[in-house]
């Protein structure tokens, strides 16, 4: 039916089921998890404990539930951030249950039964819940990035109309003749022209050079985080200090060839790692190298692991990106050699659990 759509139309809808998808699972699973603490809550009654005491195993139950649920199925939280998420998820599921049990009280003097006047507090109070959920508890899910050259080629212009405010965030690849291959005119100007296409998104800055310090000035006005990679010629320390102090987050591209081992000392330092999973980096189109599988479950086990941001780049597809135990993923040709951008986009963003199409 969406061919018949104008196609304006049939993007806002896509968009829309995508957007909502989310918290329509989200209402699924409370009204499940709600349904299993009415179960435990009667099942503990009728073995003969007291009502006040048979409240707390049916609500640790629901909450437990919906956190499981929802991890599992709906939003895609890495393993090493599931306590923190758990943490959370209790928090402020405790505090919800407490103000629902408090208004519930209230409906039980005025003749009502306890599943009628759980699951009406409950629907009322799920939206501010969900609300609170996606801004703590699963802030964690999976971002999708487009990669942008800023060189004088790029058509900055044709990529936004293929790609519009769907990604997540945009990367930007600056590589410069230190790097042992051509910059086609580099110009970090032209970060100015992307921030003016996405005003509202993160731009993460990827500098592929040995001597990265002449690129973070100019390009830190337009960036939230700025990667540079291990093998530079400059004090990598004092570098990562002046890219936070010009208020960007520091990041370190890890290559295939560089040990994971020779970047754990910098991850107390640092709040974003970058595994470039291809062979050179630079080039588009290249294959996604299985080993780099590898060096994300040694990064997601090191014991800094829980503060850093762990992105991937390079060859990422609809077909390996559920692959990924990560928070945020980088692609290039995938989504702009697409003949559906958007959707490709939306595909990667779900780790092809959820179709558009």
């Amino acid at each position: 039916m969406a061919h018949l759509l104008n196609p304006e139309l049939s993007r806002r809808i896509q968009f829309l089921r995508y957007r909502y998808h989310f918290l329509a699972l989200y209402v699924l699973i409370g009204f499940l998890s709600i349904l299993l603490e009415i179960l435990c809550f009667r099942a503990m009654e009728h073995s003969g404990v007291p009502s006040p005491l048979a409240v707390f195993p049916g609500l640790i139950c629901g909450i437990l539930f919906a956190f499981w649920a929802n991890v599992r199925f709906n939003f895609k939280i890495p393993v090493a951030k599931r306590n923190r998420a758990l943490l959370y998820f209790i928090t402020i599921s405790a505090g919800s249950a407490s103000v629902n049990y408090l208004l519930k009280s209230q409906l039980e003097t005025f003749g009502w039964k306890f599943e009628e006047a759980r699951l009406v507090v409950a629907g009322c109070f799920f939206l501010v819940a969900y609300l609170f959920h996606r801004r703590y508890s699963f802030a964690d899910y999976k971002r999708v990035g487009v990669a942008i050259y800023a060189n004088g080629i790029e058509d900055i212009g044709g990529i936004h109309r293929k790609i519009g405010v769907f990604p997540d965030f945009i990367h930007v690849d600056i590589i410069d003749e230190t790097f042992g291959m051509p910059n086609h005119d580099t110009r970090a100007y032209r970060l100015e022209v992307i921030r003016a296409y996405w005003p509202t998104k993160e731009i993460h800055v990827h500098v592929m050079s040995k001597r990265p310090s002449r690129w973070i000035n100019e390009t830190a006005p337009f960036a939230h985080t700025i990667f540079i990679h291990l093998e530079i010629e400059e004090d990598l320390a004092q570098l990562i200090q002046h890219i936070q102090q010009v208020r960007c987050k520091a990041g370190i591209c890890l290559t295939m060839q560089t040990p994971v081992a020779r970047l754990i000392p910098y991850l107390g330092m640092i709040d974003a790692v970058m595994v470039l999973a291809i062979p050179t980096p630079g080039r588009s189109g290249q294959k996604f190298d299985l080993e780099a599988l590898d060096r994300i479950r040694q990064l997601n086990a090191a014991r800094q692991r829980g503060h850093v941001t762990l992105c991937v780049d390079g060859g990422i597809n609809e077909q390996n990106i559920g692959l990924l135990n990560v928070e945020d993923v980088v692609s290039g040709s995938s989504v702009l050699d697409n003949p559906n951008p958007i959707s490709q986009v939306m595909r990667l963003q779900t780790s092809s659990n959820y179709e558009t199409t």
